[in-house]
């Protein structure tokens, strides 16, 4: 999707609803409102962003557009993740296995910058998002190679990642960052997150459950972890996301949603939970591509957080609806490539 899905990462969601029963987005209330006006914007062909109110170190956004496809389709390109989500600004991805192999990180490799910068690393004090433990672990592997250290490192930043959603599989936790002054847990700033998003546990509960705790084989529920390496402002970003997905059955309910989760970020995310959702139009006209999105950034760790904040909404709202309308044209374009078999390695 686009450079600033750091962010989506970002953002997307909340507004109090408009919660008339003819209102196709009334599933996000009493988190969201899509108005009368926001829905003859839509009806007539026009996306619809905003910024959404938010404290401390969130930023959120809401964006719509209308779409001539169902849930089969959203969730038939989510499933090729990265078709989805190739552009210029995603350098690398993939998705992990069932189990998780160290072969589904092949293709995963930090900068020069970030190499450099986690030789110097120390608790409190690191250019990466890493555990103090994570540092020392990098910081062996440089010691103990000799000569040529960056293959070493980037070998043992692969199996961190790993262990990373092996923890997570067992446990729903990863370890805490220990990159700032006080060390940032991964799985209490998603909690705060979830908890604004009322909706979610009120009209999907066994979704948040899956988002909420370790993840468990779920009757409908569909889910999966993928590693990105995605250029935004000045870094590559490495982010680990959780993606559960499922299909509405009950009056109100989206005909397809897909919730996700930040389980780990090299810079900028402290936590993200965003939703993408098809929510189903009038019979004979279009549906709605509806994504919510709340994320916690470091960079609003400033004096300066109201003015970074602004910045940063009206680029946000600026990018959201183009973002949007380029997965809307994605999606419409047919059904996504099937991807290359290949066999496990021995």
């Amino acid at each position: 999707m686009a450079r600033w899905r750091w962010v989506g990462l970002l953002v997307l969601l909340t507004l109090p609803a408009l919660a008339a029963s003819g209102n196709p987005f009334a599933f996000f209330t009493p988190t969201t409102i899509v108005t009368g006006d926001d829905l003859g914007q839509l009806d007539r062909g026009e996306p619809i962003a905003r910024t959404l109110p938010a404290k401390g170190l969130e930023v959120a956004i809401f964006a719509a557009v209308p779409v001539s496809v169902d849930g089969n389709r959203l969730l038939s390109w989510m499933r090729q993740i990265e078709a989805l989500k190739k552009s210029a600004y995603v350098l690398a991805i993939g998705r992990f296995s069932n189990p998780p192999r160290i072969e589904d990180v092949a293709g995963l490799s930090l900068d020069d910058e970030d190499l450099s910068a986690i030789r110097a690393c120390r608790p409190r004090s690191c250019a990466v998002k890493l555990s103090a433990d994570e540092m020392t672990d990098l910081q062996k592997a440089a010691t103990e190679s000799g000569g040529d250290w960056k293959a070493p490192v980037q070998d043992a930043f692969r199996r961190l990642v790993l262990k990373r959603v092996q923890t997570y599989l067992a446990t729903g936790q990863t370890a805490a960052y220990q990159d700032q002054r006080s060390p940032v847990s991964p799985a209490e700033r998603f909690a705060s997150l979830l908890q604004q998003s009322a909706f979610l546990a009120e009209h999907l509960p066994r979704l948040a459950e899956q988002l909420r705790n370790p993840p468990s084989p779920t009757s409908g529920v569909e889910s999966f972890f993928y590693w990105s390496k995605e250029r935004l402002v000045r870094k590559a970003v490495i982010s680990v996301t959780y993606v559960v997905m499922t299909r509405g059955h009950k009056p109100g309910e989206p005909d397809a949603i897909v919730a996700s989760k930040n389980i780990y970020a090299t810079h900028y995310v402290e936590g993200s939970f965003a939703v993408t959702a098809l929510m189903r139009g009038d019979p004979g006209r279009f549906n709605y591509l509806a994504y919510l999105n709340r994320s916690e950034v470091d960079v609003l760790r400033t004096s300066f957080m109201g003015l970074v904040r602004l910045v940063m909404q009206r680029r946000l709202k600026a990018e959201a609806a183009s973002v949007l309308a380029g997965l809307r044209r994605r999606l419409e374009s047919g059904e996504p490539p099937m991807p290359i078999l290949t066999q496990p390695s021995p």
